[in-house]
Parts: C-alpha cells; sequence; structure tokens
C-alpha cells in the first residue's frame, strides 16, 4: 500500500500493544463497551505481501482478450466470466489441472462475449451449484443460449443486486455492490456485476468492466470498496479505474486480464499512469501469463505462470488450519462476566460516582464528517442503509473516537461511537439500518429512517460533549 512520509511518522509514533491496553481496560471500567468494541489491526508501513501458501487460491486466468477468475477455498469454487468462445476449452483444461470437478458459483459480470463466450464449454462439462447474473436484457444469442442452458439443466439462477450476500463457503464473504436494483441505463458495462469477496483481512475488488457512471455510483453507496486487490475494470481502458475510484479502493495489487497486441490498445496509457503514481504493484496476464493469488486471510503471495513452474496447484487445508478474523461483537450480544458478590454496607453510605470521560488518544482535529446521505434513494423505509454519514481522519495520527456521539438538527443523540480507532487516511461509514460490523463500517440498528429528507444536520461530538465537526445534507459547515 502507497505510504508517504507523514504516514511513516504517525507509523513509529503509535505504540499499538499499549494502546489497545488502554482501551480494553478502559471497556472493562465503563459499562455497556464491552459489548460492542471493534479494534481495528494496525499496520507498519509493510503490505500484506508475503510467501505463504493460504488455503485460498486466486486463479486469474491467462484468457487473451477476455476476463476469467477463480476462487477456491476448502474445496468450495467460485468461476467469475469464462472468456471469449474460443477460449472455453483453455478454461476447461486450466479448471481440471487444478483437479476442479464442480463450480459452486458461476458469475457472469456481463453478457458481452469476452467475458461469458467461454461459459457454455463450463457447463457442459462442470456441474455448476449456481449462477449470479447480472440481470440484463441483452439481444445476443451467445447470451441467450447462455440462459437457455441454465434453463434446461435447472441451475439456480439469482440476478444480481446491490446489497446482497452469496454464501458458498463460512470463511469467505461475497458481498454484491453492483449492479444498484434500479440499473444505471442499459449499458452492460456500467452494470456490471461487481463482487468485493473477504478472507480475514484480505479482500479483492472484483469489478468486471464497470466504469464511468458505475464508478461514481458505487462512490456514492457507501459501501466499503477498500481492497488489497483490485481486478482492473475493462482490461485496462481509460473509461475505467478513474482516479477517484482508485483512491477509495486503495489497493496494493492489482491484476488487468487482457490480451498481447489487443486491437483496442489496452492497457491505455492514462491506466498505467494512474497506477503507478499510485504506488500500485500490478501483474497483467498478456506479460505474465495467469497470475495466482494464495492468503491465508493475514497475508498474500503471488505468483505468474511466467515466472513460476508450481502455480496450477490448489491449497489444501491441512486440519489445522484456521482463518485469521476479527470478531464484530454485535451491540444487542451481551458479554457475560464474572459474578461478584459485595457485602452489605450501611444504608446511609454514598460513594460519588465519577463522570467518566473516554481517554484522549490523538488529535481529534483532524477527524471530519467527510460526506452524509439523509435522503436515501427510493422508499427510506425499505433502505434505511441508504441513510449514511461517514467520517474520515484527514489528520496524522491515530485517533480513538470511544464515546464521540452523533446528533441530529434537533440535537437528539442518534449513535454513541463504540472503542474504535480512525487510523490517518481510513474512513467509516455510518449506515441508519442493520448489517455485519467491520472496520470500515458500523451500523445504528434502527428499524425507520432517522435523518430529515429535506435537510438535517449531522453533528459529530467526542466524549467530553465538544463539538468536534457538522455537516448539513448540502455539505455546507
Amino acid at each position: 500500500m502507497p505510504g508517504s512520509g507523514k504516514k511513516a511518522s504517525w507509523r513509529r509514533r503509535a505504540t499499538a500493544p499499549v494502546v489497545i491496553i488502554i482501551v480494553l481496560v478502559y471497556c472493562v471500567i465503563v459499562a455497556g463497551c464491552l459489548n460492542n468494541v471493534i479494534i481495528p489491526v494496525l499496520t507498519n508501513n509493510q503490505t500484506h505481501r508475503s510467501d505463504n501458501n493460504g488455503n485460498l487460491s486466486v486463479y486469474f486466468f491467462d484468457v487473451g482478450q477476455g476476463d476469467s477468475t477463480l476462487f477456491v477455498v476448502d474445496g468450495k469454487t467460485i468461476l467469475i466470466d469464462a472468456g471469449e468462445i474460443e477460449m472455453g476449452d483453455r478454461v476447461v483444461s486450466d479448471l481440471k489441472t487444478l483437479g476442479i470437478s464442480r463450480i459452486d458459483l458461476l458469475v457472469a459480470t456481463h453478457p458481452h462475449s469476452d467475458h461469458i463466450g467461454g461459459m457454455q464449454k463450463v457447463l457442459a462439462v462442470f456441474p455448476v451449484g449456481q449462477v449470479l447474473d447480472a440481470g440484463l436484457s441483452h439481444p445476443s444469442p451467445l447470451h441467450e443460449h447462455f440462459l437457455e442452458t441454465i434453463d434446461r439443466k435447472h441451475i439456480a439462477y439469482r440476478v444480481a443486486e446491490q446489497g446482497q450476500t452469496v454464501e458458498i463457503d463460512p470463511a469467505l464473504r461475497v458481498f454484491v455492490l453492483s449492479p444498484p436494483v434500479q440499473r444505471l441505463g442499459d449499458d452492460p458495462n456500467t452494470n456490471s456485476v461487481v463482487l468485493r469477496i473477504s478472507y480475514g483481512m484480505i479482500d479483492f475488488l472484483m469489478t468486471g468492466d464497470v466504469g464511468g457512471e458505475g464508478e461514481v455510483a458505487l462512490l456514492r453507496t457507501g459501501y466499503p470498496l477498500d481492497a488489497e486487490i483490485l481486478k482492473v475494470a475493462h482490461h485496462g481502458s481509460f473509461s475505467s479505474t478513474s482516479p477517484a475510484f482508485l483512491a477509495r479502493v486503495r489497493p496494493e495489487m492489482a491484476i488487468m486480464s487482457l490480451g498481447e497486441d489487443n486491437p483496442y490498445g489496452y492497457p491505455h496509457t492514462e491506466t498505467l499512469f494512474l497506477l503507478k503514481s499510485s504506488g500500485t504493484a500490478l501483474y497483467r496476464t498478456d506479460l505474465n501469463g495467469t497470475v495466482v493469488v494464495r492468503t491465508d486471510g493475514m497475508s498474500y503471495s503471488v505468483k505468474t505462470e511466467k515466472n513460476d513452474r508450481d502455480i496450477w496447484t490448489v491449497a489444501t487445508t491441512n486440519g489445522s488450519f484456521s482463518v485469521f478474523t476479527i470478531p464484530a461483537l454485535v451491540a444487542d450480544e451481551p458479554v457475560i462476566l464474572p459474578t461478584i458478590t459485595l457485602p452489605s454496607l450501611p444504608s446511609n453510605i454514598t460513594f460519588p460516582l465519577p463522570d467518566l470521560i473516554p481517554p484522549r488518544i490523538g488529535n481529534s482535529s483532524g477527524v471530519f464528517i467527510s460526506a452524509t446521505q439523509f435522503n436515501a434513494p427510493g422508499d427510506d423505509r425499505q433502505n434505511l442503509n441508504g441513510e449514511w454519514v461517514q467520517l474520515t481522519n484527514r489528520g496524522e495520527e491515530i485517533v480513538l473516537i470511544a464515546g464521540w456521539t452523533l446528533s441530529d438538527a434537533s440535537q437528539s443523540t442518534l449513535y454513541t461511537f463504540p472503542a474504535i480507532f480512525l487510523v490517518p487516511g481510513e474512513t467509516i461509514t455510518l449506515f441508519s439500518g442493520s448489517g455485519t460490523l467491520n472496520k470500515t463500517a458500523l451500523f445504528m440498528g434502527n428499524n425507520k429512517p432517522v435523518w430529515g429528507n429535506g435537510g438535517d444536520i449531522a453533528i459529530l461530538k467526542d466524549g467530553s460533549g465538544t463539538i468536534i465537526d457538522q455537516r448539513s445534507e448540502g455539505g455546507e459547515k
């Protein structure tokens, strides 16, 4: 991940073990804190890349001018796209070489031939558990044949919609980021299926050919887009991977699938320059052949067909393997503490209870309300997570926001933040509805909208009640 002198300085100053101990001791003291604590991992200035033979293997197949990617974990498989028609045999051959006998999830990101052309060969050879499709009406005999084959084989068919999760393996989280329920026009690329696939701490962003309007829509959702590994959209075209999108994803590594000397001039110079200037390591199937990423959930390794002979193996569980995860403790799940019996005291003895204020860690002046969306798209009652507020740390120090609150124009406290560190450059989104807590998303857990559609003000206060920042729906302070 690209670093800077400023980031290096705060990392040197941070003493993570001491800070974490302080927070944990504080949580024991303050009632209600332990059942809603999130402690993100604090990294040094190294990336997550290291040598390992992790249990998740991800193959970015060399299928010429097209896309095809295979995820394998504990014998469960996800195949995303299958290249052009003439590449179907190659995809089948690669799958057989890896010992694959079944596809649990087959994803068609969009109905262009360089993504679904090889699907017929795959469907003819391998049993498929379910198909995830963009659900676009496309006047193409190839796409029609694809849908007919799915129907004839009685394969479970699902149309991808933003906000869905797909269950494949307990260790793997597959989240659908796009297309939105209300499609963005009728362009197949814009409405590509975009998936964020997470294994422990390592996230993959699989983008299909999304670009332009599709990327802008993703940036506005508030969903986490950060990922260590980015599958570059649209084969490196300048119409995708905008500076704003890349800044939001912040990948350590990018993989570009394209054919050598293709007639479209991919990859475009603009995209190559942007990736290089951001410090993102780049692999290309036209130069490196098939690229394989293996991860144990904490770090990942990369090997290529051109440089490594042993890429055509899939990691197997040795029985003692467990994925590294950070437990997300939901607010309504109580933490059982030991029962303590105190001796009886005379009724006329009282003890003053001090007002406990969370310890101040970091310079809070670097924390801002960076974006809001008070008016959720569609029916607010059916889209509670369409309401959200984002906090960003633009300072140089880690800031502990335990006990901070968020209020609206009526000064009513809507949410009290748990013990969480906000790292410099990081953004966290607070959604009005419910969901799974993680290092970039928090949820109020409401069953009805909380922000005023006609305008409202989000007011951020620290644990002592001091206003840190406020922002209206129009974006004015």
